[in-house]
Parts: structure tokens; C-alpha cells; sequence
């Protein structure tokens, strides 16, 4: 029988909805026959999923309880667009019909290569690396390429945004000091990733055993991605009906 996994962009899912997804991906597992979990990997993807889901929600706890937090989601979410920014005007440059502006390109990208995935590191890892970055851009080398290709506002706005990050975060870690601290954003970013190392597994083994523990497994996870599919499918389609632009 051919066997297949429901398309789910779990990246796109809030934090809590996150969470949900992990909590009732337990709650669904803990129904299946004990006798039948022989299988050691899948054992310890379960058990793993589970610290990870009770760091998790130590870890939304806390974000709800801090006053600033939200904030600093937000800093960080508009860093993370000024990343974005950056590398995409590199990119476009790229297919310019001036020999000069695409070798300044394919210069600025080897560098910004580099760099690849700073919005996906945890926040301190993240704003050393902007901190690197700029300071890479300042060079002369690189600031030639930069002012020639008019990107010094791409740049200035990265700047910006990390030094308004570090300000929040920094008042915040203060405040924290004394106290158990969590990083969401790289516990969820671990989560996630174990989420979908088992998900792979578990279709894996279905295809290769066919045995009722992947089997059902499978049709669990297959019922929930479905659910949450279709939230952010509906999400999508009323985000697109809300911008669409009215005659």
C-alpha cells in the first residue's frame, strides 16, 4: 500500500498553535496499545517530543507572564524582514544587464552566503551574527559594492533594527537575571525539527514494515496536519480576501 504524510507548513503555525500540535500529537500516541511499542527509535522520538513539549511550555508560559516579550517578538520579526530585505536586493542584482552591478552582487552574496539562516538562530546567536555582517559590510571592500549597487538604506535598516533589538533584549535580561530563563524561539525551532525528523520516520517505517504501530501512527499525525492544514489554509484565504483591493 502507498503510504504518505499531509502537507503541513508547521513553520508558519503561531507559537501556541505550536504547541498544540505537539501536545495533541501526545495525547494521540498515548492511545495506541503499549504492547505494541517495540520499536526503540520511535521510543525515543516520542520521549524526546515530550521534553521538548514540557520545555516548550515553560517556555510560552514564561513569554506570556513578561510584559516585554512581545516586544521583542516583534523586534525581532522586523530584523528578520531587514534580513530578508538585504539578501533579495543582492539577488536582484543578480540578473542585472550591467556586467558591474552583477559582479558586485556575486561578490555581496558570496559574503551574505556566509551568513545563511541568521533569522532561524536563537536570539543572541542572531545578533552577533548581524553585528558580524554590518561590520563586514563597512569594510571597504564591501562598502564600495554596497554604495555602487545604492544599498546603504538595506544595510542602515538591518543596523537599526538589530540595535533596537538588543536594547529590548538587553532590559529584558536584566529583569530576568535572577530567574530561570528560556529561549522560545530556539526551543521551538528544536521542537519542530525533532516533529518532523519523526514524522519522516514513522512514513519511513510504515512503507518499509507495514506493521499496526506505524501504521496508526501515521494516520494520527495524518489527522492533525490535515486540522492544521486547513487552519492556515483558511487563514491564508481570508488574509487574500481582506487585501484584495475592492473597485
Amino acid at each position: 500500500m502507498d503510504y504518505n504524510l499531509e502537507t503541513l507548513s508547521a513553520s508558519a503555525l503561531t507559537n501556541m498553535e505550536a504547541g498544540q500540535l505537539i501536545h495533541r500529537l501526545q495525547s494521540d500516541l498515548a492511545t495506541i496499545d503499549p504492547n505494541s511499542l517495540t520499536d526503540l527509535p520511535y521510543n525515543n522520538y516520542v520521549e524526546g517530543l515530550a521534553n521538548h513539549s514540557n520545555l516548550y511550555e515553560k517556555a510560552l508560559a514564561q513569554v506570556q507572564k513578561n510584559e516585554e516579550t512581545e516586544k521583542i517578538v516583534q523586534a525581532d520579526g522586523v530584523r528578520d524582514k531587514a534580513v530578508s530585505a538585504l539578501g533579495l536586493c543582492i539577488k536582484l542584482y543578480a540578473l542585472s544587464d550591467d556586467p558591474d552591478e552583477v559582479e558586485a552582487s556575486r561578490s555581496l552574496g558570496i559574503l551574505f552566503g556566509s551568513y545563511k539562516n541568521l533569522a532561524k538562530l536563537n536570539y543572541e546567536a542572531e545578533t552577533l551574527g548581524i553585528d558580524k555582517l554590518i561590520s563586514e559590510l563597512s569594510k571597504p571592500n564591501y562598502s564600495q559594492k554596497v554604495n555602487f549597487l545604492q544599498m546603504d538604506r538595506y544595510v542602515t535598516r538591518l543596523s537599526n533594527a538589530n540595535e533596537a533589538f538588543k536594547t529590548l533584549f538587553s532590559g529584558r535580561m536584566m529583569t530576568a537575571a535572577m530567574t530561570e530563563t528560556f529561549d522560545l524561539k530556539s526551543i521551538r525551532i528544536e521542537m519542530l525539527k525533532m516533529y518532523s525528523e519523526f514524522t519522516v520516520y514513522v512514513l519511513a517505517m510504515a512503507k518499509a514494515l507495514n506493521t499496526p504501530l506505524f501504521i496508526t501512527s501515521l494516520n494520527l499525525l495524518n489527522a492533525t496536519r490535515k486540522y492544521y492544514s486547513d487552519l492556515l489554509a483558511r487563514r491564508t484565504a481570508k488574509k487574500e480576501e481582506q487585501e484584495e483591493p475592492v473597485d
